[in-house]
């Protein structure tokens, strides 16, 4: 059997299966973060991997780009589960003929990262690579209890999103489609969205602190995925309106250019990393109330019932299954 029989979340099935933990492991495999009980505090443990020609090309992005992004993506894990991300190590991969020069700027940008994000780097390693790789292992921390999964959705919750969606897949494609004309200040935008994600670290404390905040995700591979992770782990049904979900206005508008409909870009496109989470409706006037003062807009864009699976509900209420599934290694999506 090969990989792409049984997809990345197949894999992971099948390597987590029957593994044993010792004391103090609150969340083991299957969120975004590991949380680990130390008393006073819980840590919260995660580790990505960006690799060349699967998360970026180097000549579509600059090295300062690649780094701020290889600990952004990190960060959006402890966001995800409502903690604060602390300490991290990084493992870096890199060819024999990639310069210096480049590894420092890549350092650089993952330093900014650092900073904005109050993260201290306290090592790793550096190792011969065919392809630049860069591996992040990172620590964050939450009061004990004070963390959010993917499987606490419960039969009639609603289902909320922070911001908007499609702005990095929008980016990407203007990367890929160099001719394609658009206003300098919005392929900008577009651009920095995939280049330069902003973790909703301070929604997550937010989101983690209301108790009928059932569960908790970020959006890193695409709304259908997400989503859908949550309704497998939790066991209930996930109802997505298509007319509710956010686009980015600058990506309404580059769909508008091109031809393309800007909702696939939305649903499927991913690393965004806003936060999906449903919430108790009684709930919903305080969760909001919070992050519209954190600087954070949200929208409710489904809801939860009994049952399995996923379906997307157009605006004249026919129900379907999502055409895909958002990126899945080993898949080709």
């Amino acid at each position: 059997m090969k990989l792409s029989e049984i997809g990345e979340f197949g894999l992971i099935e099948r390597l987590s299966a029957n593994i044993g933990y010792g004391t103090g492991v609150v969340k083991g495999i299957g969120d975004d973060a590991a949380v680990l009980d130390f008393g006073e505090r819980w840590l919260l443990f995660t580790t990505d991997g960006l690799v060349e020609g699967v998360h970026f090309r180097l000549g579509q992005c600059p090295p300062e780009d690649i780094g701020y992004k290889a600990l952004a993506v990190s960060v959006s894990d402890i966001a995800a589960m409502g903690g604060t991300p602390v300490y991290a190590v990084v493992t870096i991969g890199l060819p024999d003929d990639f310069f210096v020069e480049d590894t420092l700027l890549l350092y650089r940008g993952m330093k900014e990262a650092a900073q904005e994000f109050g993260v201290s780097l306290v090592g790793g390693d550096t190792i011969s690579s065919p392809v630049l790789l860069i591996n992040v292992a990172l620590l964050g921390e939450a009061l004990p209890g004070r963390t959010r999964y993917r499987n606490g959705a419960q039969p009639g919750d609603i289902i909320c999103l922070t911001g908007s969606l499609g702005g990095a897949a929008a980016g990407l494609y203007l990367l890929e489609n160099n001719d394609v004309e658009c206003p300098e200040p919005l392929r900008n935008f577009l651009i920095g969205k995939h280049r330069r994600p902003k973790p909703r670290v301070e929604a997550g404390l937010i989101l983690a602190s209301i108790s009928q905040v059932h569960s908790l995700i970020d959006i890193s591979d695409g709304l259908a995925s997400d989503v859908k992770h949550i309704a497998r782990e939790s066991g209930v049904r996930c109802d997505i309106f298509k007319a509710a979900v956010p686009v980015d206005p600058a990506t309404e508008f580059l769909g508008r250019r091109t031809g393309t409909e800007p909702i696939e870009w939305a649903l499927y496109g991913g690393e965004d990393y806003e936060l999906l989470f449903t919430t108790a409706p009684g709930a919903m006037g305080d969760v909001f109330a919070a992050l519209s003062e954190a600087g954070a807009a949200c929208r409710p864009v489904g809801k939860v019932s009994a049952g399995a699976g996923v379906r997307l509900i157009t605006p004249d209420g026919v129900e379907s299954e999502f055409e895909k599934m958002g990126y899945e290694h080993f898949s080709g999506g």
